[in-house]
């Protein structure tokens, strides 16, 4: 059998990890069929249903990718990277209230996550006009050491001063 044509993978994680490859080599319909493909064998490989979302966003079929996302965080509420790509594809479509939402879950599945906590005093700061709500968490993030934190929070205070 040629080395170009291997043969068909028989496992959700199998299938998976062909998508990947023909992600990579930029045959996206391709990948989004091994992922349905995936998902029909298992539907609760969490890497299938995260990987399509991702793709989907990839390919700004951010609509497609909110269903994706929501199967997902269905079936595995406490996936927080889900959440937190669900919370900046949220943030895109004009939909910063849900994005919050999205935040708070994965902050509460993991409170010590100081990107999620950034993340949040940047939402808070710039989507919803919240510096006060903001202020906590960007110092917070600030005092950690985390660099990108530090120009919101001037701004944030600036905006209460």
């Amino acid at each position: 059998m040629p080395a170009d044509n291997p043969p068909a993978p028989e496992t959700a994680l199998g299938l998976v990890a062909e998508a990947l490859r023909l992600e990579r080599a930029e045959r996206n319909a391709s990948a989004l069929a091994a992922y349905d493909r995936a998902l029909a064998l298992d539907p609760d490989c969490e890497p299938a249903w995260m990987r399509k979302a991702m793709l989907l966003e990839e390919l700004d079929r951010d609509h497609e990718a909110v269903i994706v996302y929501a199967e997902l965080l269905h079936r595995h509420p406490h996936n927080t990277a889900a959440l937190s790509n669900q919370a900046g594809l949220l943030l895109r479509l004009g939909r910063p209230d849900a994005a919050l939402e999205s935040l708070d879950l994965a902050l509460a599945a993991d409170p010590g996550n100081l990107l999620f906590v950034l993340n949040k005093g940047l939402l808070l700061l710039q989507g919803l006009d919240r510096p006060a709500d903001a202020l906590p968490l960007l110092e917070r993030a600030a005092k950690a050491g985390i660099p990108e934190a530090h120009e919101p929070l001037a701004w944030c205070k600036e905006a209460l001063a």
